[in-house]
């Protein structure tokens, strides 16, 4: 048995007697097919996430979706606009947007992960993330974030 293998058998034994449990809901993760192992294994089964933006510093409206098939995983943004910057971004977050107590629109878990740079603030565009495939974080939102003056435009959580 392989040691990513029985690592991740470890990670299960230890997990089960310890009764940890995910605290944040996560997509379901496709599993190899009995008859591929290894990096050509190939996934056999599917999933979708998608939200609706919700304006934070900037005008952002539209839909964003996250659809898995096996040996692809596709972000689609939907009757999108947001408002003029430099250096925007889409970035997943493992935390939610919720309202803080002074009433803004804030990500839980200050952690991001900066997927891709945004191709226009406005239109229907699909990005190819199949890479991430192997990688895949926990997502509860996506943000359309400006490195440059380092605001988040809007944010869609993910259901």
């Amino acid at each position: 048995m392989g040691f990513a293998r029985l690592l991740a058998v470890g990670v299960i034994v230890v997990s089960a007697a310890t009764g940890c449990a995910t605290v944040a809901p996560t997509p379901p993760r496709p599993t190899p097919t009995a008859a591929g192992s290894g990096p050509t294994a190939t996934h056999t089964t599917s999933w979708t996430l998608s939200g609706t933006f919700v304006p934070q510093g900037a005008p952002t409206r539209g839909q964003v979706r996250i659809t898995e098939k096996p040996g692809s995983l596709v972000l689609t943004l939907s009757d999108f606009s947001t408002g003029p910057g430099q250096d925007l971004y889409i970035d997943f977050n493992p935390g939610a947007m919720t309202r803080n107590a002074a009433g803004d629109n804030v990500v839980e878990d200050p952690n991001t992960f900066q997927v891709v740079a945004l191709k226009d603030i406005t239109g229907t565009q699909s990005y190819d993330l199949s890479y991430l495939i192997p990688v895949w974080p926990q997502v509860r939102s996506v943000t359309i974030f400006s490195s440059k003056s380092r605001e988040a435009f809007g944010t869609a959580n993910l259901r």
